[in-house]
């Protein structure tokens, strides 16, 4: 006797008046979680998504779900019903076919094996401040697993160096039928024998041991784009691992790390730094000379420059990320008011001082602090 179903609504982990959306995100969280491609075959993981995806068929269809909801479980909850166009929004029309075949209805067309995809690749890759500003063209060495080019990736020493799985017949899937209250519902898992290739090695290639494939060192040119963050990760495509012959290669997942500069911060697309004038500067004005990301530039000191202005240079700061506009160079300007004074600068700063009802000190703090005092607005 066969066992007895969950209700769908525990299954989806959902309440009986929940909506048509809830049912959806339910399903596409517990989709991704139970799938067979992130379990890798794990039987129990299959059994579970297949659950899954059969009380998400009938809850999301509004006639069956009326019908489930006033009779329950019932042969008739899966007649002429099009499963492709149930899954199709989610893209697992093929993995929902492959699980039940045509056990539920006919209107899934059989794609053949499904082909295997190697596993993506992570780095790091460090950059300095001004790469990060303008872009680089970066040469990057990983290793790689690549295909096999003594055996073009069979993993075999000769063309006929592999034999039909005895397991499987062939085709890399076993098929197994069992019988439940909705009829006959017939699964497919990978073969373990073969591992899902349909074929043996009978004479592993000596440079990949049949495996198709080889690690080894590889280098690529990259572009980083202007403008990118410390800790933005770059996508390039199909530079992952392979898996040998008619496998698709994984991608290259790059993150970069940009070196902290000893002058410039970043606070958006701007450029921040500081720089120090002393008292005489800020209040006669001068002319200096810094660094900035364009190379050296002259900046003027307006006479009677306050502790805490800023001196803004537009579009000198960083471009900004799949952009063309730069953000500015912001200068903090930070006035040293001196420590240590001789007779003859104290006696000319009280000079400065009388006549304007200020009061001053002999050189000592409370003199400091009337000059800094003098700086604020």
């Amino acid at each position: 006797m066969a066992a007895q179903k969950r209700d769908y609504y525990d299954v989806l982990g959902l309440d009986r008046d929940c909506k048509v959306g809830e049912i959806k995100q339910a399903y596409r969280s517990l989709a991704r979680k139970y799938h067979p491609d992130v379990n890798n075959g794990n039987p129990e993981a299959e059994e579970k998504f297949k659950e899954i995806s059969e009380a998400y068929a009938v809850l999301s269809n509004e006639d069956k779900r009326i019908q489930y909801d006033r009779f329950g479980f019932s042969n008739n909850l899966f007649k002429d019903f099009d499963y492709e166009s149930v899954f199709s929004e989610f893209g697992f029309g093929d993995i929902f076919n492959m699980f039940f075949g045509n056990g539920f209805g006919s209107s899934f067309s059989s794609t053949g094996r499904r082909q295997k995809r190697g596993s993506d690749i992570s780095i790091v890759s460090e950059i300095n401040f001004k790469e990060s500003a303008f872009g680089i063209k970066k040469e990057i060495e990983y290793r790689v697993n690549e295909i096999c080019e003594k055996c073009n990736g069979r993993g075999s020493e000769r063309e006929d160096g592999k034999a039909k799985c005895s397991v499987c017949g062939g085709t890399g899937q076993i098929r197994e039928a069992r019988q439940t209250f909705i009829g006959n519902i017939i699964t497919t898992s990978t073969c373990r024998n073969c591992g899902g290739t349909g074929e043996i090695i009978k004479n592993p290639c000596k440079k990949c041991g049949g495996n198709g494939y080889y690690k080894h060192k590889k280098k690529i040119k990259v572009n980083i784009p202007a403008g990118i963050h410390n800790g933005d990760q770059l996508r390039v495509r199909d530079k992952g691992n392979s898996i040998g012959a008619g496998s698709i290669k994984g991608d290259l997942l790059i993150t970069i790390k940009v070196k902290a500069h000893p002058v410039f911060k970043r606070d958006g697309d701007n450029v921040i730094s500081d720089i120090d004038i002393s008292f005489a500067q800020a209040a006669l004005g001068c002319k200096l000379e810094l660094d900035t990301l364009d190379g050296r530039e002259e900046v003027i000191i307006r006479p009677g420059t306050q502790p805490g202005e800023k001196i803004v240079l537009r579009s000198r700061g960083v471009v900004e990320l799949n952009g063309y506009r730069r953000g500015d160079y912001i200068i903090n300007v930070n006035v040293k008011i001196p420590t240590r004074l001789d007779n003859e600068e104290i006696n000319l700063l009280k000079r400065y001082a009388e006549g304007r009802e200020e009061a001053v000190g002999d050189g000592t703090s409370s003199f400091f602090s009337s000059i800094k005092n003098a700086f604020k607005r």
